[in-house]
């Protein structure tokens, strides 16, 4: 996938999102190479989110940026050099439900990577290509969480706060090859995928 294509992506403004009550920031990065991109696999020993299926990425520390958590957190986690990332842009904010707002970057890789995964943190590395993503038979499940599970939410388009306090969301899955990409992961690259599919109408 051309760099253009890419940029082009990102051109517009991420929509905003205000910070919940209790949330705190954190950013991940969709690394692209070759059309391919860029997913960890959580290690199993992880106490959120084990052996799931996300993104490099992380909270941020003390006076950095979203771009410099990402970049940060990606050399922690696989090795990524952040020198060797070009950051195209951001994607859409979203909301985790253990209490984080996301803040999505894309990044170019020039050249072909030499990573290395760091196994406190990732089990497996997968590159996975684009147009299969595209292709792949994605579907929307709406989840339902006790309002003592994670910090107060306040409502926003994909999580909606009821009655009571119970939390429902809107997930996104993406099966490809046997792994089940989702959750907040899942939302990311809806985001990513229509944006392709608009830029390409």
């Amino acid at each position: 996938m051309r760099p253009e294509l890419l940029k082009a992506l990102v051109s517009k403004p991420p929509q905003p999102l205000l910070l919940p009550r209790g949330f705190v920031d954190a950013a991940v990065l969709l690394p692209v190479w070759e059309g391919h991109l860029l997913f960890t696999v959580r290690s199993a020993h992880l106490p959120h989110h084990a052996a799931q299926i996300s993104f490099p990425g992380g909270r941020f520390d003390d006076g950095e940026t979203a771009e410099q958590a990402a970049l940060r957190e990606a050399w922690e986690e696989v090795g990524l050099e952040p020198e060797a990332v070009e950051i195209l842009g951001h994607l859409n904010p979203t909301l985790s439900p253990f209490g984080y707002r996301v803040f999505p970057l894309l990044g170019h890789i020039a050249r072909e990577p030499r990573l290395t995964p760091n196994p406190e943190e990732v089990s497996e590395l997968l590159w996975v290509p684009i147009h299969e993503l595209i292709e792949v038979p994605a579907y929307a499940e709406e989840r339902v969480a006790s309002p003592h599970a994670q910090p107060p939410l306040e409502p926003e388009e994909a999580i909606s706060v009821q009655p009571g306090g119970v939390i429902k969301r809107l997930v996104w899955h993406y099966p490809w090859r046997g792994y089940d990409i989702w959750g907040v992961t899942g939302n990311i690259v809806h985001d990513f995928l229509e944006r392709i599919k608009e830029v390409r109408l």
